[in-house]
């Protein structure tokens, strides 16, 4: 780059980075203010020496006419001047009374540049002539006195060829005396004024810029250190204190900043603190939240919402989200004035229902930031609800089917069927097995919500698990004789006692040795053992009958559940059996599971607690 191209460079730095320091700002009106000041004090001098010199001037004349006793005898001079004046046969007579002074006689009568007499050779020529009455008339004071009045007006006038110079005239009749006194002597000692003034205003700016620079510094240093500091707040480093030096303003600023670093900290502290919270809910929050800007952006996903969704990142906009899963939404819609500020719709995706909540969010000013969405899987409050309608249903038919055999046979024997005692006797004994039926399905229901609401009765204490499981195979061996089925029972390992409600545990174990009997065909074998193993207590009941497909096992502990629902029916079954066994087992603390192979026969196991102290077991 060339050097002057270089020069020019620096200067323009140097002069943009001095218009933007408050340092060197305040300088220049230091400066400034020196300079005014001196501009001032040197137009006063001038002026006021002007003034003396012109006030001396005027003095010299008036104490010589107060002399010449003009003021008590007015025609005193008068005949000396008109002599002058015939003597010379000249209208204006002009005398020097110096380098910088002259004076002249003048008839009023007659201004006659011809008429004019220099008494100075120097001056004898036509044109000076013709300039002097010229110069003459331009003055005001001269027009005064032929006016009839003194001319004694401070006006600093210039001859034709430039020279400066004051003037003075007074009238005495037909005569004025007129007198100049010129500002050249007076320029001199101005001149060597404005030199000294103008070192002096040298030396004043150079004091000045430096005791300006001093002064600014203890302005600007304070400042400075404040910028620094809160540089390094704006960078998260809030433990910044500036040490407070003075009690002006600049160390109110200083205590000022140091309060706000203080205050600022423990505001983004708190912030820091309300946003981890709100980061740890959400992430750890079942439901997923995706939040939109105004352009459809995604600015914020928790990892719930990827993972209903079945994706790893939210790399879609808003727009694409809404047509992927036909929400029928757009951003637009939601700024319209009538719209309702919220949205709500069901979307199927990987096997689940998710329920989708659109609404928009706002700043302080009501003025639209975005579109926040939550979504909630609703998969299981729906299995639920399905499960909800199915016990409606189920309980329904299941009373009515009762119900109806119950009126058919009723209204037979009402008919006259009564008198057949045969039949009488027949149509009974179905309408008493009917009402146990509904008896039996009204008592599991019963039981069922006294285990749902928490409000089932138990008895609980130690007790023989071994003895209990015996008991129950005992009462159970008629019916297995019955279907010639084989029913035995094994202990691997003595669990002792158990903290449980015997009844309760009774229950549940004829009801799986019932179905094992209902479900294991003639010349079946059912084995019933107890044992030990990884610290609990179990139960397994295990047959060679029908066995249960995969599929139904995932539902058999549903209420009303039936694997095989014509032979349950048939066989007494109110399908709420498995459900009640699961609820009794949980609220003892243990587990209940199935295995089984269609055909193959079916396994459940029964794990409990081991003993344990009464208090401990509640």
């Amino acid at each position: 780059m060339h050097f002057r191209e270089l020069r020019w460079k620096f200067i323009k730095n140097f002069f943009w980075r001095f218009s933007r320091s408050l340092q060197w700002k305040l300088v220049s009106i230091f400066i400034s203010i020196t300079l005014a000041l001196m501009i001032i004090m040197w137009l006063f001098l001038i002026d006021s020496i002007e003034s003396t010199y012109y006030q001396s001037f005027k003095t010299s004349i008036e104490s010589g006419l107060n002399k010449w006793d003009y003021k008590n005898n007015p025609n005193v001079g008068k005949e000396q001047v008109k002599d002058d004046l015939v003597g010379r046969n000249n209208a204006i007579l002009i005398f020097y009374a110096g380098e910088d002074r002259t004076y002249a006689i003048v008839d009023r009568d007659n201004l006659d540049p011809e008429d004019i007499y220099f008494y100075d050779s120097r001056y004898k020529d036509n044109n000076r002539r013709s300039n002097y009455l010229e110069d003459l008339l331009k003055s005001k004071n001269f027009v005064t006195a032929l006016s009839g009045e003194t001319g004694d007006r401070e006006i600093l006038m210039h001859t034709s060829d430039g020279t400066a110079f004051y003037d003075y005239a007074w009238t005495n009749g037909n005569y004025i005396l007129y007198f100049r006194y010129y500002r050249q002597d007076l320029g001199n000692t101005i001149d060597n004024l404005n030199v000294d003034l103008l070192k002096s205003s040298i030396i004043a700016i150079i004091l000045s810029l430096l005791i300006g620079y001093l002064l600014s510094k203890t302005i600007t240093i304070p400042i400075i250190n404040v910028m620094h500091k809160a540089q390094k707040v704006a960078g998260g480093d809030f433990d910044q204190l500036v040490d407070v030096k003075s009690d002006d303003e600049i160390g109110k600023l200083t205590k000022t900043f140091n309060f706000m670093a203080k205050e600022l900290k423990q505001k983004i502290i708190g912030i820091s603190s309300e946003k981890s919270k709100i980061e740890t809910i959400l992430k750890y929050m079942a439901d997923g939240v995706i939040a939109f800007n105004m352009s459809g952006e995604v600015i914020h996903s928790n990892p719930a919402s990827l993972r209903m969704l079945g994706i790893k990142d939210a790399n879609f906009t808003f727009y694409e989200f809404a047509k992927s899963y036909s929400l029928g939404i757009s951003i637009e819609e939601f700024l319209e004035p009538d719209s309702s500020p919220t949205r709500e719709t069901n979307i199927r995706t990987m096997n689940k229902i998710i329920k989708i909540y659109s609404a928009l969010f706002t700043d302080e000013e009501n003025k639209a930031e975005g579109i926040i969405i939550v979504l909630q899987d609703i998969t299981e409050q729906q299995r639920l609800e399905e499960m909800r309608k199915e016990f409606v249903a189920n309980v329904s038919h299941e009373l009515r089917t009762p119900l109806t055999s119950i009126k058919s046979y009723a209204e037979t024997l009402l008919d006259g069927e009564y008198k057949n005692d045969e039949i009488a006797e027949k149509f009974l004994g179905v309408i008493n097995s009917e009402a146990d039926r509904m008896t039996r399905l009204v008592k599991d229901l019963l039981q069922l919500s006294s285990l749902d609401n928490k409000k089932m009765h138990w008895n609980k204490k130690n007790v023989k698990l071994t003895e209990i499981v015996k008991n129950c195979v005992n009462k159970m061996s008629i019916d297995a004789k019955n279907k010639e089925q084989s029913l035995e029972f094994f202990v691997e390992e003595d669990p002792g006692e158990v903290y449980a409600d015997r009844d309760r545990i009774e229950q549940v174990v004829i009801n799986l040795i019932s179905n094992a009997i209902k479900y294991t065909h003639v010349k079946g074998i059912i084995t019933v053992s107890v044992g030990v193993r990884d610290g609990m207590a179990f139960i397994k009941v295990a047959d060679t009958g029908i066995g249960i497909s995969q599929e139904d096992i995932k539902r058999v502990f549903e209420r009303f559940y039936r694997v095989d629902k014509a032979r349950s029916r048939e066989m007494g079954g109110t399908g709420l059996g498995l459900a009640i066994a699961k609820e009794i087992i949980e609220a003892h603390g243990g587990t209940i599971s199935i295995s089984s192979e269609l055909g193959a026969g079916t396994v459940v196991v029964i794990s409990l607690n081991m003993p344990c102290e009464a208090s401990n077991c509640l």
